[in-house]
């Protein structure tokens, strides 16, 4: 377990598969636990402040403020509006992306290819509509897990996550938000992580588990 964890008693809890989503409301001083339970498995994260739909988790502001474009432990997420939405307290792989948009609802667009069990976008909106966040398309994501390298003149590619079992990562809210992971189709990972076979007793490949903690 986390130390982060440690004393704190979880109040919300999900599995999810690909193309599944969860979303929760996160209050102030709570932590958002996301686990790879498989291993080698992309989660698209997108957060509000509260119900507010105009004010979002902002990979460009996160990414400026930072000056990084690599998440470590400590760092701050920041919305785009300027403001402080949470601390990534725990990360156990050090390799995430903050480039990649998300899943498309079409393929061949961009963002990436959509698998038969559904969109990360769709199911995303789902999610969050429940728990009150409505509003025109989403902002693009944090892609936990996802290992993006940059390669000769300015161009990327996506290759095989590092993500091990049951690797994780731990924020703690700095403000009200409601936040939403997707577990993503294969279309966002490198194609030997689409194509690697279960291990017997291990949990299912591509599945995401998100706890709230209080």
């Amino acid at each position: 377990m986390s130390d982060a964890l440690l004393g704190r008693t979880a109040i919300r809890a999900k599995q999810i598969g690909p193309g599944e989503a969860f979303a929760s409301a996160v209050a102030a001083g709570q932590l958002v636990q996301i686990v790879d339970l498989g291993g080698k498995q992309v989660a698209e994260f997108v957060a509000f402040a509260g119900t507010d739909a105009s004010e979002w988790l902002s990979t460009g502001q996160t990414r400026a403020a930072n000056n990084s474009i690599v998440l470590q432990r400590a760092m701050t997420l920041w919305s785009n509006r300027q403001r402080a939405m949470f601390e990534l307290v725990t990360d156990t792989v050090g390799r995430h992306d903050m480039l990649v948009s998300g899943c498309s609802a079409k393929p061949g667009k961009p963002g990436g290819t959509v698998a038969a069990s559904g969109p990360c976008r769709d199911a995303l909106t789902a999610a969050l509509g429940d728990e009150g966040v409505g509003g025109e398309g989403l902002p693009d994501p944090i892609n936990w897990f996802m290992n993006v390298a940059l390669v000769q003149r300015g161009a990327f590619e996506v290759r095989e996550p590092l993500s091990e079992r049951n690797d994780q990562v731990v924020l703690r809210a700095l403000t009200d938000t409601v936040v939403a992971v997707a577990a993503c189709p294969t279309g966002k990972a490198a194609p030997a992580t689409a194509k690697a076979k279960a291990t017997p007793g291990a949990p299912a490949s591509g599945n995401i588990l998100v706890r709230v903690y209080r």
